[in-house]
C-alpha cells in the first residue's frame, strides 16, 4: 500500500472530486482508489453484521458513503445467533446475498464457513495498521478481526456503594446479591454465550446453579441488562461495555467494573463471500472496516478501537485491562450450553 502523504493529499482529493471520487477524512491509498474506480461500476455492496448495534452499523455506512458516495451499502443487522441461522439458511438455498459477512463468531463460525469454501482469500492492505493482537485472526487470510467487544459488570451506583462493589465475576454468585443480578441468554446473544463459556471454564457449571438459586434475571438480549440496572430493577448486570458507557456519560447512576478475573474480550472477524457479484466494492468495504474512519464511528458510539491511532471513550486502553477470551475449543462447545441453560433457568 502506498498512502497519500499529507503534502499531496489536497491535490489528490481535488482530482478525485473532479472525477466524482471520494473526499475521505483519511488518507486514501492508491489501492483504495483503484478499488473505488472498479466498485463504482458495481454500484453496491451488501453487508451482513451482528458485531455491533444497528445505530453503530448505520454510522459506519454513513461514514463509508461520505468517502465513497457512489457505492450503495445494503445493510442487514441482526443478533449473532439469528444472523448465523439466516446465513446458513441462505447457503442451504444457494441464495446467500451477503458480500461482506461480519459475524460475532461464537463456536468458530467463521472457521466453519472458511472450511466450507464460502470466503474469498483477501489480505487487506490496512490490516497492518491495527493493533498487533488483532492481526492474523485467520493465518490463511480468509477473514480478519474488524470489531472487538468488552463484556464487563455494570452496577447501579445508588444501590451498590463503592466499597461493596464486586471485584470479580465469581462474586455475582454470592447470596448477598440474590435477586439483584441480571445476565443475558446464550441462546439469543453471542456475547452471553461467550460469558457462559468463560464462566464455566473459570468456575464450573455450579456457578450458574448458584446464579439460578439467587433468582438471577435472564434477559433475551444482553444489552437489556444495562436498562434494568439503570432503572434500579437490578443492582448488577453482565453487559457489553459500549452499552453502559453512553449512560455513564449522561450522568446516569451506573458505572462499569472491569473484573479482576478478566473482562471478557470478544474479537469478531469479517470475511468476503467468495464469488459475490461485487468483488471490488467488497474489498473496498473491508479496507474501510479496518481504517480510521470506521474506528472513529465505532468509538463515537462508545465502542473499543482496534487501531492505535483512535482512542477508546474515556481514555480506556485495552492494554490496561486484564482480558480473557474464549479458546477455540471453548468456542466450538458454546452451543452445547444453551439447552442446559434453558433447563436451569426455565427460559
Amino acid at each position: 500500500m502506498r498512502p497519500i502523504n499529507p503534502g499531496r493529499r489536497a491535490v489528490v482529493l481535488g482530482g478525485l472530486a473532479a472525477i466524482g471520487g471520494p473526499a475521505a477524512a483519511h488518507s486514501i491509498s492508491d489501492h483504495e482508489r483503484d478499488l473505488y474506480a472498479q466498485a463504482r461500476k458495481e454500484k453496491e455492496v451488501t453487508w451482513y453484521t451482528s458485531q455491533i448495534l444497528g445505530e453503530t452499523a448505520q454510522r459506519i455506512v454513513t461514514a463509508f458513503n461520505a468517502s465513497y458516495p457512489d457505492i450503495k451499502v445494503n445493510l442487514l443487522r441482526a443478533s449473532g445467533q439469528v444472523l448465523y441461522q439466516r446465513v446458513m439458511q441462505e447457503i442451504g438455498m444457494k441464495a446467500l446475498k451477503a458480500d461482506v459477512l461480519s459475524l460475532s463468531d461464537i463456536g468458530g463460525q467463521q472457521a466453519e464457513l472458511k472450511q466450507a469454501g464460502q470466503f474469498e482469500h483477501y489480505m487487506p492492505h490496512r490490516m497492518g495498521e491495527v493493533l498487533p493482537q488483532f492481526q492474523g485472526a485467520d493465518p490463511d487470510g480468509f477473514y480478519h478481526t474488524t470489531v472487538v467487544a468488552l463484556t464487563a459488570i455494570v452496577c447501579n451506583t445508588n444501590l451498590v456503594p463503592a466499597n461493596e462493589r464486586p471485584k470479580t465475576w465469581g462474586e455475582l454468585a454470592d447470596p448477598k446479591w440474590k435477586g439483584k443480578v441480571a445476565i443475558g441468554h446464550p441462546g439469543f446473544s453471542s456475547l452471553s454465550a461467550i460469558f457462559v463459556a468463560k464462566m464455566t471454564s473459570l468456575y464450573g457449571w455450579s456457578y450458574f446453579e448458584k446464579l439460578a438459586k439467587n433468582d438471577t434475571q435472564i434477559t433475551r438480549n444482553i444489552n437489556d441488562t444495562t436498562t434494568l440496572v439503570t432503572a434500579g430493577e437490578r443492582a448488577l448486570g453482565c453487559t457489553p461495555a459500549p452499552t453502559a458507557r453512553p449512560g455513564i456519560a449522561k450522568g446516569n447512576p451506573i458505572d462499569l467494573i472491569y473484573p479482576e478475573d478478566g473482562t471478557i474480550l470478544a474479537a469478531s472477524p469479517s470475511g468476503i463471500i467468495k464469488g459475490n457479484p461485487h468483488p471490488a466494492a467488497s474489498r473496498l468495504f473491508m479496507e474501510f472496516l479496518l481504517g480510521p474512519d470506521c474506528a472513529k464511528a465505532i468509538v463515537a458510539d462508545f465502542g473499543d478501537s482496534i487501531r492505535p491511532d483512535v482512542t477508546t471513550p474515556g481514555g480506556t486502553k485495552l492494554s490496561d485491562i486484564k482480558t480473557i477470551a474464549p479458546t477455540l475449543e471453548e468456542s466450538r462447545k458454546m452451543a452445547d450450553s444453551v439447552e442446559p441453560f434453558r433447563t436451569l433457568f426455565g427460559f
